[in-house]
Order: structure tokens, then sequence, then C-alpha cells
């Protein structure tokens, strides 16, 4: 048993090195890197209230719109994030992965603990401004919207651990991934519902998980909104199957990462 303790007090400490290492990547040595990151993901959602408020168009349900487009923007960030901050984990890692205690799977955790803590952040921050703006006041159901928050993003880790794998044989698959974020973008219900969609529509967007996850979210979120569109064992099935594809990828192509690291 003390072993088994020992081993996971190792890890523990690997994957806090790790977050203080990504931690100064992205954010810099001064309070403009963390502020930025703080600030980054708000402005697709201003952004998109701001051109609906010119067009004079609202919230497709019965809200406020920068709430509307909250839900929306913050789980795909957390997916779209998850992705990105995934496709170079084994190649930014070769050189650290000689050494017996670290492993692929302790920089993958540290990224995630760091990417939801941020966004986390962010939320709170958005939505206390709401509430003094008297826009919130409440969250239907807090858990779920945070375990829904939390599935975005390991589920997009997921996907991008299974094309950091597929990077190490195409050179050419990041073109390919950043073109399948883009229409995914379109097509993960960030400025619309699913249920006012035309039904031939809905049976072609069915099969985007993500849209799920944002359905998901609003409805966890929002009272007096329940989406008839999202299936939660869909998206939760891609990604327990992603993440070991990813995770078995990874273990397969660990000589690779020896001649990487040569």
């Amino acid at each position: 048993m003390s072993e088994i303790f020992n081993a996971l007090a190792v890890q523990a400490r690997v994957v806090y090195a790790f977050i203080l290492r990504d931690m100064r990547t992205r954010f810099g040595r001064s309070r403009l890197g963390y502020f930025w990151a703080v600030f980054e993901p708000l402005t697709g959602i201003l952004a998109l209230a701001l051109i609906f408020g010119l067009i004079g168009r609202g919230s497709p349900i019965n809200v406020d719109i920068h709430l509307f487009f909250f839900t929306g923007m913050i789980p795909w960030t957390l997916f779209s994030r998850g992705v990105t901050m995934m496709s170079n984990v084994i190649e930014g890692s070769v050189t650290l992965l000689t050494y017996p205690q670290v492993k692929v799977i302790d920089v993958v955790i540290a990224r995630i603990i760091l990417e939801f803590s941020t966004i986390f952040v962010v939320c709170i921050i958005y939505l206390t401004v709401l509430y003094f703006w008297g826009i919130f006041d409440r969250i239907e159901n807090l858990l779920m919207s945070i375990t829904v928050l939390m599935i975005c993003l390991i589920f997009g880790s997921a996907f991008g651990l299974v094309g950091a794998v597929i990077k190490l044989y195409l050179a050419g698959y990041n073109s390919f991934q950043s073109l399948l974020l883009r229409v995914l973008f379109f097509m993960s219900g960030s400025f619309f519902v699913a249920d006012s969609m035309p039904q031939q529509i809905r049976e072609v967007l069915w099969y985007n998980p993500v849209l799920h996850l944002v359905e998901w979210a609003r409805s966890a979120f929002f009272y007096g909104f329940e989406s008839h569109f999202y299936n939660p064992m869909y998206p939760l099935i891609w990604m327990l199957c992603l993440g070991f594809l990813g995770l078995a990828g990874e273990r397969v192509t660990r000589s690779k990462l020896r001649q990487l690291g040569v």
C-alpha cells in the first residue's frame, strides 16, 4: 500500500511541475499574460453578442444574449483548446520522456488541470459581472454544468491526443485538423439551438458530439430550457473511445518517440 502512495506522490509532484512549466510558457512572467489568458475566451462571446445586437437579432431562446453565447462559447472553447493543446503533447515532451518518472499522461493531466482552472476563473468573473449587471441570477444545476464543461475539455483532449499520434506519421495532419475545427465550430451550436433547425439539418447535426455537449450544457445551466436534441451517452462514448485510442497509440509509438529524442 505504501508503494502505491509513494508512486502517486511522485506522479503528483511531476504533474505539479508540468503545471508550473506550462504556466510560465503560456502566460509568461508578466501580469499581462495572465490578463490575456482570462480575457481571450470572452472575446468570442462579446463579439457575437455585439454582432447580433447590431443586426437586431436576439437570443434564439428566452434568455439574455450574453448568457446564450456564454453557454455556447465556453463549452466550445474548452473542447477546441483541449484539441490544440494536446496536438503537440507528444512531440513537445520527447526530451522529458527520457526520465523514468515522466509519462505522457502526466503532461495530459497537467494541461487539463491548468486549462480547466483558467476557464473556471473566466466563468466566475464573467458571471459575477452579469450578476451585478442584473442579467444573471442562478444556475439550474451547478454540479451538472461543471461536469459537462469538464467532459468538453477531456473530450477535446482525447481528440487532440489521437491527433498527436497521427502527426507522428502524417505531417500534413495539422492542416486537416485546423479545417475540421473550423467546420465543427459552425456546427457546434455556439450561436443556434438544435431544436430550432429543420428536421433534415438536425439529422445531420446529430452526428456532431460537440453539439450534444453544448445542448447538454445549456439544459443544465438555464431554468425553463431543456433541449430535446442531445443524448449524454453519445459524446461520452466518443470521449472514451478516443481516449483509449490516444493512450494506446502513444504507448505503441514509444519506439518512434525514442527515435525523435535521439
